[in-house]
């Protein structure tokens, strides 16, 4: 597991991010693994391709490490819920003093935390943006849509990803998934990594609480798209 450096701007807010890289070669038996719970154990052994198996151990081990280390108790130790949206956190005794979420992609996994408000993250690999026109009514906005159009044509693909692992960040900081969600705002990237993105939404959109928070895009790893939100100051 690696920490990132975070956005200056998510730094500034208490942001924590760190990158865990996939050992494909490691069994689920690994000592890698002793912090997990049974029921995580045997959610990762559910998968039928070991890499799913990896990609779930691996990101709940380092998980629980992260967490552990942030407050100062044992990894195994660390007890985490799901609330009625199916959004993760830590229990009652300690949701009110971190916040965390998780996402993977390939090859790598990004762990984001902060001490206060809400965070969420996303990493996407960006060998997924040969499908991006398909996407874009799924997932863009008009604005959004406007924008790519005026971009060479060579930048829109990676600027699609980008512009989608940002509106995943946000609603996973909101928590109220992203089922209807992805059209209903838009983001739109800065000129410069000193300025958030900007988002735009309507105040009776099903999103509309995204208004509620900043995002950032991270340099993750070659070949990805990532982006932090975190509570709005």
């Amino acid at each position: 597991m690696q920490r990132l450096d975070p956005p200056p701007i998510a730094s500034r807010a208490g942001v924590r991010i760190a990158r865990v890289d996939f050992d494909w070669r490691v069994p689920l038996a690994s000592p890698a693994y002793a912090a997990l719970s049974d029921g995580e154990r045997a959610r990762a052994a559910r998968f039928m391709r070991h890499e799913d198996t990896v990609r779930s151990a691996a990101t709940r081990a380092a998980l629980r490490d992260v967490l552990g280390t942030a407050l100062g108790i044992a990894p195994q130790a660390v007890t985490l819920v799901v609330d009625a949206s199916g959004r993760p956190s830590l229990d009652g005794v300690h949701r009110a003093s971190l916040d965390f979420n998780v996402s993977h992609a390939g090859d790598h996994a990004l762990i984001a935390w902060a001490p206060a408000g809400r965070v969420g993250v996303d990493i996407e690999c960006c060998n997924r943006a040969a499908d991006w026109r398909a996407l874009t009514r799924e997932v863009c906005a008009p604005a959004e849509a406007a924008y790519l159009d005026g971009l060479p044509a060579a930048a829109r693909a990676g600027e699609f990803m980008r512009v989608w692992c940002a509106k995943e960040a946000l609603l996973k900081a909101l928590g109220t998934g992203i089922v209807g969600g992805l059209g209903a705002f838009a983001v739109v990237p800065p000129r410069d990594v000193a300025t958030p993105a900007t988002t735009i939404v309507e105040p009776a959109a099903p999103a509309a609480g995204v208004a509620a928070f900043e995002a950032a895009w991270l340099d993750a790893a070659p070949g990805y798209a990532a982006c932090v939100a975190w509570t709005r100051a």
